[in-house]
């Protein structure tokens, strides 16, 4: 009888072994699906990703050729692209209500900037996460729930989201002009006891982007012309202070592509 339980037992932990095996070998995969499934609902743009990198022991990550779209209306095929980005999470805290990602680090990003009347590409994204963050909240009465595929609503703390090495490639009125991306570093994102959702804290990088891209812009002391003005005007009536940048970009980029 106890030869039987122990083989028994055996077996059991004989299938949970090879059951966690299969399921760490297939967690890239998973991940990056859901990257693409989920992706494209948040930032209304397509989204790709070349490969996920993820171990379960350290609780360190790696996501290669990360592609956003651009969104429909303007010329370049990609707003964003993210050769190499790292992850480090607290492993201790993924059972619990909130996830701890100590660090975010991405690495020599490509943004590219569209001017138009109707605003720039880049605000036209930031626009959509909020919307669709705020369809996720239902904070808006006719806020209708969306479900984003393989997605839930844990709450995340991000402690550093690092941005460097990164250029804007900035267009307008058929000309081009490439300038460093300002270095980004956000702090203790959705800290404390509550947390913050993935789109929130989607949003509120975006809003630094789209102001760090603004900034770049604004440093050759030329403008954006009329794309500019109008990208500004978006940034305004998103958050305060993108607008506030953005009116300044506005203000010190005259000129960026000439007359």
């Amino acid at each position: 009888m106890k030869k039987l339980i122990i083989l028994g037992l055996v077996g059991i932990l004989l299938v949970t072994v090879i059951g966690l095996a299969v399921f760490v070998i297939y967690l890239d995969s998973m991940v990056k699906a859901g990257i693409e499934a989920a992706g494209p609902q948040i930032t209304g743009t397509t989204v790709t990703v070349e490969a996920v990198r993820l171990s379960l022991l350290t609780g360190e990550g790696r996501v290669k050729g990360l592609v956003i779209g651009n969104p429909k209306g303007y010329q370049a095929p990609s707003a964003f692209k993210l050769g190499d980005a790292r992850v480090k999470v607290n492993l201790r805290s993924a059972l619990t209500d909130k996830l701890i990602i100590e660090e975010i680090v991405v690495e020599a990003p490509d943004v590219t900037y569209e001017a138009a009347m109707a605003g720039s590409n880049i605000a036209k994204i930031q626009e959509h996460v909020g919307a669709f963050g705020k369809t996720i909240g239902g904070s808006t009465p006719a806020a209708k729930p969306v479900k984003v595929s393989g997605s839930h609503q844990k709450k995340v703390q991000i402690n550093h989201f690092i941005v460097r090495s990164g250029r804007v490639n900035a267009s307008a009125i058929g000309r081009s002009v490439t300038v460093p991306l300002p270095d980004i570093h956000l702090k203790d994102l959705g800290k404390g006891s509550e947390g913050t959702t993935v789109q929130e804290a989607f949003a509120q990088v975006m809003g630094e982007i789209n102001k760090s891209v603004l900034q770049a812009v604004s440093s050759s002391g030329k403008a954006l012309a009329k794309g500019a003005e109008a990208a500004g005007e978006t940034a305004k009536n998103i958050g305060s202070k993108a607008g506030e940048t953005g009116s300044k970009a506005v203000e010190g980029v005259k000129g960026l592509f000439g007359k």
